[in-house]
């Protein structure tokens, strides 16, 4: 009996030790303030942040490695400043970290962030581009009326593809990390939680995994949605 209750206790610690997710990070970065400082990976709370893992910047360079209990969506920060998303999962993750441009690559999951942000990215500056134009021709003494004809259709489209971009990657990832949390930063640009026509789309189809989400479940119990 003795036997059979040690080879149970083994199993499961062998089993609880494959549920582990080994993460090994190497970072760089160009940015030559970051140097000498201490990056860390943590994830943000109402009371702070809580450093999972931390390494201090030589040269350029920095490393993680550890495990987690999960896959988990989390932050690099250096310093007091949170430089960019991670997802902590099995593998050999790369970041590179620039003034103009974050890059996590090398998982699965990081992989899928780093395309999305790109595809945001490039949408972004597209509208900043007429936002600018729009200021050149009011400063060259053209009506306010004049420079709507001209650009309210092209920034419509785009507005339009940039939240049609954001709703189909939380649709495409309710079932992992990305889902609830990019549905986080998308709602956190609002000031307080409101049912815009967005989040309704992607709560429409939502699976109960995504909808139990603490975070996703408290914002939909404080937009009174049904």
């Amino acid at each position: 009996m003795r036997m059979r209750n040690c080879s149970a206790i083994l199993s499961l610690i062998l089993m609880l030790a494959s549920c582990a997710t080994n993460y090994n990070v190497q970072g760089t970065t160009s940015i030559s303030r970051f140097d000498g400082k201490t990056a860390y990976i943590g994830l943000p709370t109402s009371d702070g942040r809580m450093a999972y893992d931390s390494a201090q910047i030589n040269h350029g360079e920095f490393y993680f490695y550890g495990d987690v209990d999960s896959t988990v969506f989390a932050y690099l920060f250096v310093g007091g400043e949170r430089v960019m998303p991670v997802v902590l999962e099995t593998g050999n993750l790369s970041l590179q970290v620039g003034s103009l441009t974050q890059r996590a690559s090398g998982t699965p999951l990081n992989d899928r962030l780093t395309r999305f942000f790109h595809q945001h990215g490039k949408i972004e500056d597209e509208l900043y581009a007429i936002q600018q134009e729009c200021m050149e021709m009011l400063i060259r003494g053209h009506q306010m009326d004049e420079v709507k004809d001209r650009y309210a259709r092209r920034q419509q489209k785009l507005m339009r593809k940039l939240v049609d971009l954001e709703t189909q990657f939380v649709q495409d990832n309710y079932n992992n990390v990305l889902g609830p949390n990019i549905f986080m930063l998308i709602t956190s640009q609002e000031p307080f939680p409101v049912m815009t026509d967005q989040v309704r789309t992607i709560l429409k189809k939502a699976p109960p995994q995504f909808l139990q989400d603490p975070y996703v479940r408290s914002y939909i119990q404080r937009c009174g949605y049904r």
